[in-house]
């Protein structure tokens, strides 16, 4: 019996390791900022792999948020860092069952675009191009910025005690804040 009981915990652990192996990647790939005509736009490679749950969820009508969290700070040796921008976008996912389509909208600009496949309407999500962030004479020449970007994707379009009763929240899912510097 002592085998059992070493040999037990051994089976949970490669069953935990197996199950997260099976789990999508949900994170930011890549992310960077470039000066364009005096506005700082953000460019971003997303990972949005989305559970069984959710796709089915999707088909049946039950539309997806991507929210991306975007803060800029500048860092000061003896003082706490000063917040100097903070921008929140949002896109919703949707099928469209009678066109049998996938429609992305971005919720900040109302612009929107529909994709044959799911695989095709991630793929435009995950590429974040020239999205602007900030003004460039918020930024003093020479000085050092932290730029933060995290991303959540959640279920859309349902009060929260809805989502609650459903048992969703297993595919509601935040990644970690992707920090990098830089210096105008």
């Amino acid at each position: 019996s002592l085998t059992r009981w070493i040999v037990l915990p051994w089976l949970a652990v490669a069953a935990v390791a197996h199950a997260q192996a099976e789990e999508p990647r949900f994170g930011i790939r890549n992310a960077f900022v470039e000066p364009r005509g005096g506005v700082w736009q953000l460019n971003a490679i997303l990972e949005l792999g989305l559970s069984r749950a959710a796709e089915n969820a999707l088909e049946e009508g039950v539309p997806l948020t991507l929210i991306l969290d975007t803060e800029v700070s500048r860092g000061r040796r003896f003082l706490p860092d000063e917040d100097v921008a903070e921008l929140q976008q949002r896109w919703q996912l949707g099928y469209d069952g009678l066109a049998q389509r996938y429609v992305v909208v971005n919720q900040n600009s109302g612009a929107q675009a529909a994709y044959a496949s799911l695989g095709e309407a991630l793929d435009a999500l995950a590429r974040i191009r020239e999205l602007p962030l900030l003004d460039e004479s918020l930024l003093q020449a020479g000085r050092r910025y932290e730029v933060s970007l995290r991303a959540t994707l959640e279920i859309g379009g349902l009060p929260e005690a809805v989502k609650v009763l459903l048992f969703w929240r297993e595919w509601s899912r935040v990644t970690d804040w992707y920090t990098w510097s830089v210096r105008p």
